[in-house]
């Protein structure tokens, strides 16, 4: 206990030649710092059982960061479930990999993800059929357009046709009228 008066009086000294620093470290043996991570080196090094003493300047000491400390553990926890998150989106979204269906468990994000893929999916596949149904009437077009030109062929045959039969008919009649003037 008298170490622990002692050291405080050094370590008012110190705050009265150090009026910047509110905090300082004493070791076993008396040696002061004002860094706590060299502290703890000297007393490792030392071989020291225990911590080195921790002394405030008057009117300042460590405030119990409890709450800090919780908040930032469960903001850790929440950017890793984040990251998590993402990736299981990421791993969604690549088409060329399957994908676990969601769950019961599954987030409300990746679930979201996940129904707009079998969407992407199932509109991929009509566009696929659409192509090959565009492709048969193409075909068909084709086939459409090369039965015109054999349609106009035979139109234009018909009406040869026709018409030699229509000259002949009336060269028959005038053969006729010529012989029936003859006679």
């Amino acid at each position: 206990m008298s170490n622990n008066k002692n050291f405080q009086k050094k370590a008012n000294a110190l705050f009265l030649q150090y009026p910047n620093e509110n905090k300082v470290y004493i070791s076993e043996n008396g040696q002061c710092f004002f860094d706590e991570k060299a502290a703890k080196n000297y007393h490792e090094v030392k071989g020291f059982e225990t911590e080195p003493e921790c002394f405030f300047r008057e009117g300042f000491e460590d405030e119990d960061d409890t709450d800090v400390q919780e908040a930032l553990h469960k903001s850790e926890l929440e950017r890793l479930n984040q990251a998590a998150t993402l990736e299981e989106i990421a791993a969604v979204c690549d088409l060329d990999q399957e994908y676990t269906p969601a769950n019961a468990e599954t987030d409300e994000i990746v679930t979201f993800v996940i129904s707009l893929r079998e969407k992407l999916v199932g509109k991929d596949q009509e566009l696929i059929q659409a192509n090959a149904e565009l492709e048969t009437l193409s075909t068909v077009s084709e086939e459409n357009a090369k039965l015109k030109e054999q349609l106009d062929a035979a139109l234009k045959e018909n009406k040869a046709l026709t018409e030699q039969i229509n000259n002949s008919k009336k060269t028959e009649k005038d053969a006729s009228k010529t012989n029936s003037t003859k006679a």
